[in-house]
């Protein structure tokens, strides 16, 4: 049977383009709904909605394009590290919405491309030469730009929660790169919503939280869901149209849609540590994602 990873969809790089600017204004979103409730609903309660309405979308496209295979997987060890790590990277990131500015938690996670540089030596035992280790530490130094511990603000538990996002998420993407080589990405991630909607039901539950009753914030909740599933699909598709190392740069418009959201929306400042650092921190991602291409195009590692 066909998979979706196999479809004859032709390279259309403008569409590829708009659907990841459209899946970073969703993220955006997302993100700012989760700050606006995060003062009321327990974080667990936040996720376990979150995957919860995220997951019945996700099963009728499952089914619709995979009948009997939706739920076909061959690496069940790299998915539960895909899983758990999945998890605790968007827990982490939630955290950090209710603990840090909107803008300051997403220059954090677009720090994942260091993270990832970082630990493909130690995961996947790639090389990484001289030039890639200096664009890290490069950006290391743009994050504490931007964390600046005398800050106003600033808490130990939220710089944890803000670097957790990236480091599990770079774990994340390091099992995905593994999975895609074998497994169904939307076989993938009907377990992985299914996982979370489980496992955070669980939490709450052992935590005694009371699940929200008010009209609006159901309506936020289950739309966080919602938006969720139509991200995953844009991001999904737009690998399927256009070119990883097309997407990519792209993505770091989160930084500057971040900023502008926590300015109009939560009356956060654009301050000039967050300027720096950010620049620092794109530039040296953008450099190693360009450096990686010319190394796959050389047929090197290093």
């Amino acid at each position: 049977m066909a998979d979706e990873r196999d479809a004859d969809t032709h390279l259309n790089l403008p569409l590829g383009i708009s659907l990841t600017i459209g899946e970073i204004g969703l993220m955006i979103v997302i993100s700012a709904l989760v700050k606006l409730v995060g003062a009321d609903i327990h974080t667990l309660t936040v996720l376990l909605f979150r995957y919860a309405a995220c997951l019945p979308l996700l099963v009728m496209t499952a089914l619709w394009q995979r009948g009997r295979h939706a739920l076909q997987i061959s690496r069940y060890r790299t998915l539960a590290i895909r899983t758990a790590a999945g998890l605790t990277s968007l827990g982490c990131f939630y955290a950090a919405l209710d603990l840090m500015p909107l803008s300051k938690a997403m220059v954090l996670f677009q720090t994942l491309t260091l993270f990832v540089t970082l630990l493909a030596p130690l995961i996947l035992g790639e090389r990484v030469g001289w030039r890639r280790w200096t664009a890290v530490a490069i950006g290391f130094l743009g994050t504490m730009i931007v964390l600046k511990p005398d800050a106003e603000g600033w808490t130990a538990a939220g710089v944890m929660f803000g670097l957790g996002a990236p480091l599990f998420g770079a774990i994340m993407l390091i099992a995905l790169r593994r999975l895609g080589q074998h497994d169904s990405a939307l076989s993938t991630s009907v377990w992985y919503n299914s996982i979370g909607t489980i496992t955070f039901a669980g939490l709450v539950a052992v935590q005694g939280l009371a699940l929200p009753t008010a009209a609006s914030d159901l309506m936020i909740l289950v739309a966080l869901g919602v938006l969720s599933s139509f991200q995953q699909f844009f991001m999904a598709f737009s690998h399927r149209v256009a070119p990883a190392t097309v997407l990519a740069p792209f993505r770091y418009l989160a930084i500057p849609m971040g900023i502008v959201a926590g300015i109009l929306f939560f009356g956060e400042m654009l301050t000039l540590e967050i300027t720096i650092g950010s620049a620092i921190i794109i530039a040296s991602s953008i450099f190693i994602l360009r450096r990686e291409r010319q190394l796959r195009e050389a047929g090197t590692d290093s």
